[in-house]
């Protein structure tokens, strides 16, 4: 139990919401196109088979692109982290350190805070190497993780295609089971407290997503 809680912590929640969404809208784009006579697979294997491999592939691909952006913002930062701790007027530098804490938590404070923060940023150490490859490890992982995430929103839209021999039917539930969780992906990425109004988000986030899969299907997207 433990382990799975160690496992659970590490990943990045907003990460696997982010490739929910996509690996569900890309099933529901498919079924729409084929409820739509956009396009013909001639069998639901063939159906299946699509939405898997569009699947890995922007996937893959993002799983790629998340860890190559993350580890380039570590040397970005670390390369930074070295200019500042080998100049020999820090002072000077104080501009380049606002700039860093932009995009943070830090957009939202007061400017005495920020002005702390500089000062403790110039009076730090700089991270061991053992840390930064702990952060590496971590990227990685949750590109992993992001990959096997995006394929797994594929198995609702199999089962159904699979196991319900009415085509009308199983394209029924294919869409309505991928718009449910679209709802809870929605759900759970609401900022808000209140279970009204996370459940708010959850029916807009699964209307306009339907609403875009109709849209995406026309222009073959």
């Amino acid at each position: 139990m433990s382990r799975l809680s160690s496992f659970v912590s590490r990943i990045d929640r907003e990460l696997v919401l982010q490739e929910a969404m996509y690996g569900f809208v890309m099933t529901l784009t498919f079924i729409t196109a084929e409820q739509l006579g956009l396009v013909d697979y001639n069998t639901r294997s063939k159906l299946i088979l699509a939405i898997l491999g569009m699947d890995f592939v922007w996937g893959a691909i993002d799983m790629y692109i998340f860890y190559r952006m993350d580890i380039m913002g570590m040397i970005s930062q670390m390369g930074f982290l070295r200019r500042l701790y080998l100049a020999k007027d820090k002072e000077s530098m104080r501009p380049e350190i606002m700039d860093q804490l932009d995009g943070t938590i830090f957009n939202y404070v007061d400017d005495g805070t920020r002005k702390n923060a500089a000062d403790l940023l110039m009076q730090s150490t700089f991270e061991t190497q053992e840390a930064a490859r702990a952060d590496r490890k971590r990227y990685l992982f949750n590109a992993v993780t992001c990959f096997v995430v995006t394929l797994g929103t594929v198995i609702p839209a199999a089962l159904c295609l699979t196991f319900i021999s009415d085509d009308t039917s199983a394209y029924f539930w294919t869409s309505f089971s991928s718009s449910i969780a679209l709802f809870f992906v929605g759900y759970w990425m609401s900022p808000y407290e209140s279970n009204l109004m996370r459940s708010a988000t959850g029916i807009v986030t699964a209307v306009v997503c339907l609403l875009l899969t109709v849209f995406a299907a026309y222009l073959g997207g």
